[in-house]
């Protein structure tokens, strides 16, 4: 980190690494929507303090000025959307569940999200993103930032590879599947609960099995959920694992 001066130079520096931090807190809302708007002000000014550089004196025209923030912001941006994004199979996972358990009607909608979310969906969620901050993962995504500046420079023009959609594609992709993946459990208890209840309808027709499937579908949704929960640690470390690939892939897509 430069020293801190108020010369022309060093305050450019300052602006273009304050925009690429704020483009990847809007990149990543799944995170940051949790923060306070006073606390993502705080945390823009002092990473982007510590990632600044003086700029050269030849970019301090009018015109390399804006484009140099927009530049900046797009850099964070799509680092910070493309590296959380592995984050939502805990959503992915936690809405499986809420359909198939019949929580699904059960919406509401949730500020932090900003949209309509469903019981187990933000339950999963919450959990999952307390993790990730217990292990470090902001930490994370502050070093990969810090990455992007070694390889464009505050005032560098980057040159976007094409690789940068594969990895897009890739990253859905698994986040999409491993959402599955932990919804399995669960999703099995489920479909042998539902087994037994169509037996018994046909079984015992003068009985309402319907209703008696309610409760138990969720009292059998809860245990599987407590079971897996037991795992997230685990999934959140190989979240956290992809999500190093995913920035060294950026990073290296704007080389």
């Amino acid at each position: 980190m430069a020293d801190l001066t108020f010369d022309a130079s060093t305050v450019a520096g300052l602006l273009f690494a304050i925009m690429r931090v704020t483009g990847l807190i809007l990149g990543a809302p799944q995170l940051t929507r949790r923060i306070p708007v006073p606390g993502q002000i705080a945390f823009s000014l002092s990473v982007g303090m510590f990632l600044m550089e003086p700029v050269p004196a030849s970019e301090l025209d009018l015109a390399p000025l804006v484009t140099g923030m927009f530049a900046n912001f797009a850099i964070g941006l799509i680092l910070g959307f493309l590296a959380t994004l592995i984050l939502n199979m805990f959503v992915i996972a936690g809405g499986v569940l809420d359909v198939t358990s019949g929580l699904g009607v059960s919406a509401l909608y949730d500020p932090q999200m900003g949209r309509s979310s469903t019981v187990y969906e933000r339950f999963f969620d919450i959990t999952a993103i307390t993790i990730f901050f217990v292990l470090g993962g902001p930490r994370l995504l502050v070093a990969g930032l810090a990455n992007t500046v070694e390889v464009v420079p505050l005032w560098g023009r980057p040159v976007i590879d094409s690789g940068l959609a594969d990895v897009a594609v890739m990253a859905v992709a698994k986040f999409f599947i491993a959402g599955l993946e932990i919804a399995v459990p669960a999703l099995a208890a489920l479909f042998l609960a539902e087994l037994v209840l169509g037996i018994a309808a046909r079984m015992l027709p003068e009985a309402n099995v319907f209703l008696l499937g309610l409760p138990i579908k969720l009292l059998i949704s809860m245990a599987a959920a407590a079971v897996v929960m037991l795992s997230f640690p685990t999934y959140v470390r190989s979240a956290m694992s992809e999500m190093t690939d995913v920035i060294g892939a950026v990073s290296r897509s704007f080389g």
